[in-house]
């Protein structure tokens, strides 16, 4: 096969556009070609397109969160041949099309147990929940630096703001397997069960709680070591999540936000360390930049460091069941729905699943 289709934004703020080329990239050094089989969509897709951000050039093809069969491998690729199902994130897009290259040292094999819808809903949001919990300073936490098994947060208690939402699905299984005591969720009702499933102690319906009334809420009246705040700019009424996820922690505790930007809009009588949480797999050490300061990437040689612990630690929490990814929606009509997809995420109307395009699914 000599072309494939590509759903493509032809100039900065275009409309996105279906796009057959006659040219199938073939893979450099470490790098694999692989055929997408399944591609998930993120909030920061529409994002990018309508505020031009995280885009090398043009025409740009977005799309993080890919799993499909490797094609081809480049020279000096080692442990992965053709054939291969692998999950990954290619960080600077590429993923809305039917093939792309990819380095190798970015990519994770699927164990047999996990179909590639469930893979591709693994990459950018259990890395943002990842790095944000478990990865040492500047980047995070340092709440697990070492990927270990050992339960460092036995004991401690933790606050999950928007849990159901696909990283805030993460954190909770990151906070379960690092062995918080109790896990507390503020989340739609409608989720709750699903949310216990997968480790959380304690939910508070977000329809029930007004967010300017949680730090007074019963559940939290046991100090919060941690809070993870997934809900990220929401909630204006309050400054955003993080502002509550001030005044939920304990003095001495954690957070780690969504919002690019850490600072609360508090006195800080507490001392809370805050960071944000940027889920990026590498950086520009194995991310190959066609252009210095792509505005809006902020990934870092730290972020490739701690990359490679996820890269070997997944793949096993996956065969295990210590990690199972996101509940899909896969949208109708291959390639072209992804925009209506992208449409349905911007107005806020996706809520505990997360959607998914194959690429190779004929076009409505």
């Amino acid at each position: 096969m000599s072309s494939q289709t590509a759903l493509v934004i032809p100039t900065p703020k275009a409309p996105f556009t279906l796009s057959t080329t006659e040219m199938i990239p073939s893979p450099g050094p470490g790098e694999v070609l692989l055929k997408i089989c399944s591609t998930a969509l993120n909030p920061g897709n529409w994002k990018q397109r309508e505020y031009d951000v995280v885009i090398e050039e043009y025409p740009a093809i977005l799309g993080m969160d890919i799993a499909g069969v490797i094609e081809a491998v480049g020279p000096g690729v080692a442990g992965f041949k053709k054939g291969y199902r692998v999950f990954t994130q290619t960080v600077l897009g590429g993923g809305f099309q039917q093939y792309t290259t990819v380095p190798a040292a970015v990519l994770m094999p699927i164990p047999d147990n996990v179909s590639f819808d469930e893979a591709a809903t693994i990459p950018t949001a259990f890395v943002s929940a990842a790095v944000g919990l478990l990865a040492p300073a500047p980047i995070g936490l340092g709440l697990n630096p070492t990927f270990s098994w050992d339960q460092p947060l036995k004991g401690q208690s933790a606050l999950v703001l928007g849990g159901s939402t696909s990283v805030g699905q993460f954190a909770i299984q990151l906070l379960k397997f690092m062995g918080a005591t109790r896990i507390v969720v503020y989340a739609s009702a409608t989720h709750f069960d699903y949310l216990r499933r997968i480790g959380a102690t304690e939910c508070i319906d977000r329809r029930q709680v007004p967010i300017d009334s949680l730090a007074a809420h019963p559940s939290l009246s046991v100090p919060v070591n941690v809070v993870f705040d997934a809900a990220g700019a929401q909630y204006d009424s309050v400054g955003g999540a993080k502002n509550v996820a001030y005044d939920c922690v304990e003095d001495g505790g954690s957070i780690t936000t969504l919002v690019w930007t850490p600072e609360v809009d508090r006195d800080r009588k507490k001392k809370v360390n805050i960071v944000s949480a940027m889920g990026y797999l590498a950086g520009p050490d194995v991310v190959r930049l066609k252009r210095d300061n792509v505005n809006g990437y902020s990934g870092t040689v730290q972020h490739t460091a701690f990359g490679k612990l996820i890269i070997q630690s997944v793949p096993e929490m996956l065969r295990t069941g210590a990690l199972v990814g996101n509940r899909v929606e896969v949208l109708p009509g291959g390639l072209a729905g992804i925009v209506g997809g992208l449409e349905r995420l911007k107005d806020g109307t996706v809520s505990g699943v997360k959607l998914v395009a194959h690429p190779w699914d004929p076009i409505a």
